[in-house]
């Protein structure tokens, strides 16, 4: 099992971050690989909710859902891929005026397809595209927050 974690701290209260970030029709605006998103995406998602995602991981485009497998308002937010080998996990912890988000993604390499010839490639991709969506992440929530 590989693992990326990603860490971003964004300025603001822990509860309306943790909606934003949780609201999937925004994965497409911070998420570079989310092509797009259907199924839950005009409120936080919660337990058992379900998400379509078309990404693009690479060179290949990939369709798949996720369900929430652990909801904990303001807290902790696990999405499970279909195949049950792909996880993500969002953590928020609040300090003073700010918020520190982490996302811990889990995947083996194979759950790519036989098109994934270079595990450590594939690594390297998924970590650029973390650290990418968090930075974009960061800017979109504290663009929204500005505004309300």
């Amino acid at each position: 099992m590989s693992s990326v974690v990603t860490t971003v701290w964004i300025d603001g209260p822990i509860e309306p971050i943790f909606d934003l970030v949780t609201t999937t029709r925004f994965w497409p605006q911070w998420h570079p690989a989310t092509i797009e998103v259907g199924g839950v995406t005009e409120r936080p998602v919660l337990s058992g909710d379900v998400v379509r995602e078309r990404a693009q991981i690479g060179a290949k485009v990939y369709d798949g859902n996720w369900t929430v497998v652990e909801h904990q308002r303001p807290s902790r937010v696990v999405l499970r891929g279909e195949s049950g080998r792909v996880q993500i996990t969002y953590l928020f912890q609040a300090h003073g005026t700010a918020t520190e988000f982490r996302r811990v993604l889990e995947y083996r390499a194979e759950d790519f397809g036989a098109g994934v010839d270079d595990p450590e490639a594939l690594q390297k991709l998924m970590h650029q595209q973390s650290e990418e969506a968090l930075h974009k992440l960061k800017q979109l929530v504290e663009s929204i927050l500005k505004e309300e």
